[in-house]
Formats: structure tokens, sequence, C-alpha cells
């Protein structure tokens, strides 16, 4: 299970300021839906902290790229399909 968590407590987590990751959202650094996700209905964001903390430890590089196609393929919705008979009893 993925562990999302607060703007303050990714920021207490990391050691990084908010300005930090607002320029790094900007800049398309992080990637929502991916590193962060928005709360339905609010401004609020709920951040990976797996990913994140892997960008700042591989500084978001051919590697991170890797953690993060990983992470995708992880999600139920890219899991395959189970084929075979539906039971009809």
């Amino acid at each position: 299970m993925k562990q999302y968590i607060s703007t303050s407590e990714l920021k207490q987590s990391l050691s990084i300021g908010k300005h930090t990751l607002n320029r790094l959202r900007e800049e398309n650094h992080l990637i929502e839906g991916v590193h962060y996700i928005r709360v339905p209905g609010g401004r609020k964001l709920l951040w990976n902290l797996e990913l994140v903390r892997d960008y700042f430890v591989t500084g978001g590089g051919n590697t991170h790229q890797r953690a993060i196609e990983s992470y995708l393929y992880s999600l139920p919705s890219n899991q395959p399909k189970k084929v075979g008979r539906k039971n009809t009893r």
C-alpha cells in the first residue's frame, strides 16, 4: 500500500521547505498523479512519500524514471485482467 502524507508531514520528513516543493511542482519535476494528488474539492495536496524521497535521492534522472514506471505498473488499474470463465452459480 502506498503511503500518502500531508505537505507539512512531507516537509518535516524530508527537511525541505514549502517553496522548494512549489518550485519543483511549477517546473514539472514533481508530477500530479504521480508524486502528489489533490484532495477532491479542495486545495490540499497529499504526497507520495516514496516517490518524492526517491526524487531527492536520485536527483530525478533515469533511475527516478524507473521508480515512476514501477509505481505506475503497481497500480491496480494497470494490472492485467484475469481471463477465464465466470462463475454462473
